[in-house]
């Protein structure tokens, strides 16, 4: 991956390098970075690399050079990929690096210099790539957090983990309370309950008399 930008942002996205120079902000992928740094340190100069890949004088070089001129160690070094391309590519720092996240992405760039003369000749680029560098250029940017809201994106990030622990610790009220065992009174409602189904000494007599009456 491969993304230039006038905006500055905080990634998200895992592995990803951020480099800067004259107010332009890219970011490349780990594997990516790696790879141009070996790059980089096999061939110290545009032609020597160029020539490695088969592009010495190939049409596309004046924005190669360009390329090479105006971005940071170790981006530079993949500037002699561009002319891979066919066709015109104007010297636009978008349009360079949308084209080299697509190179990047299709060839092992640090493989590529040891191919066979035919292998490296049968590879070429077309100008139509602009639509798949700008899909994956979208997801990266909608993924990233602006840099100047870092900060409010954290402290969001941290409420939103501590609220749901919030309310799962909220206590009770009593009235809310519902008893384990309903079936089980308390005990001065037990014997409230038995007292009144006991039977009263006062009725019981006058049965006992209105019943011994009836036998006389």
């Amino acid at each position: 991956m491969i993304v230039a930008s006038r905006e500055r942002y905080l990634p998200t996205m895992v592995n990803t390098m951020v480099l800067a120079m004259n107010d332009w902000y890219f970011y490349l992928h780990r594997d990516v970075y790696d790879q141009a740094v070996i790059l980089s340190d096999r061939y110290d100069a545009f032609d020597s690399l160029a020539k490695a890949i088969g592009c010495e004088s190939a049409e596309g070089e004046a924005t190669a050079r360009w390329f090479s001129e105006h971005t940071p160690k170790p981006l530079s070094v993949l500037a002699p990929f561009l002319q891979l391309i066919d066709g015109t590519l104007e010297q636009d720092m978008e349009l360079c690096c949308g084209v080299l996240h697509v190179v990047t992405a299709m060839i092992h760039v640090k493989g590529f210099p040891e191919k066979p003369p035919e292998v490296r000749k049968s590879v070429s680029f077309s100008l139509t790539i602009r639509e798949e560098y700008e899909l994956a250029w979208e997801r990266f940017i909608q993924s990233a957090v602006p840099y100047e809201k870092r900060h409010a994106s954290f402290h969001f990030g941290v409420a939103e983990a501590v609220q749901p622990i919030h309310q799962h610790q909220a206590a009770l009220s009593v009235t809310d309370t519902v008893p384990l065992f309903p079936s089980f009174r308390p005990l001065e409602d037990d014997a409230a309950v038995r007292q009144e189904s006991a039977p009263k000494k006062g009725s019981s007599q006058e049965e006992r008399s209105a019943t011994r009456s009836l036998l006389i």
